[in-house]
């Protein structure tokens, strides 16, 4: 029996850089992406917070005009900080997250950023997309996660050198 693809499959990834009219759709994919027990999705007033300040930016990755990931960054100076990055889980591990972070990393050079940061936990598989983009482990977090039931993860701090 052969399979088939379906046209969410096939069809092209827009990447494109998003405002707060974008909220409601970023926060669906948030919610659906992070597992509640790890306590790293953001609620939407973080969000609306952080994307009202004036370096703080936002991607968004569209497949057939809906949001299936997103990126939030924020600049400083020459540094920048990837605060937040979710693929949809049914479009996670197809290059959604991939073309996500290389159009966020072409963005950083553009504004001549020299390095970006980023803290995830542990033991979290996004680890092998930042290995493939040149960051490396600077710092370790004890406890920087606080789950629902109180439990404590802790998080690595990545450091990627930017050149032009």
């Amino acid at each position: 029996m052969a399979s088939r693809r379906s046209s969410w499959d096939i069809a092209p990834i827009d990447i494109q850089f998003g405002d707060l009219n974008h909220l409601n759709d970023v926060m669906k994919v948030m919610e659906s992406a992070f597992p509640k027990a790890y306590g790293e999705a953001w609620n939407y007033h973080q969000c609306r917070s952080m994307l009202v300040m004036p370096s703080a930016k936002l991607l968004i990755a569209l497949q057939q005009d809906i949001i299936c990931g997103f990126v939030i960054s924020r600049q400083a100076a020459d540094e920048e900080e990837l605060l937040m990055i979710a693929v949809s889980p049914e479009r996670q591990c197809r290059g959604v997250g991939y073309l996500l972070l290389e159009h966020m990393l072409q963005a950083a050079r553009s504004h001549c950023v020299s390095a970006v940061f980023l803290e995830m936990r542990t033991d979290n598989p996004a680890r092998i997309l930042y290995d493939k983009f040149g960051f490396h482990q600077i710092g370790l977090r004890k406890d920087y996660y606080t789950g629902p039931n109180m439990e404590k993860f802790d998080a690595v701090t990545y450091k990627a050198i930017l050149t032009n």
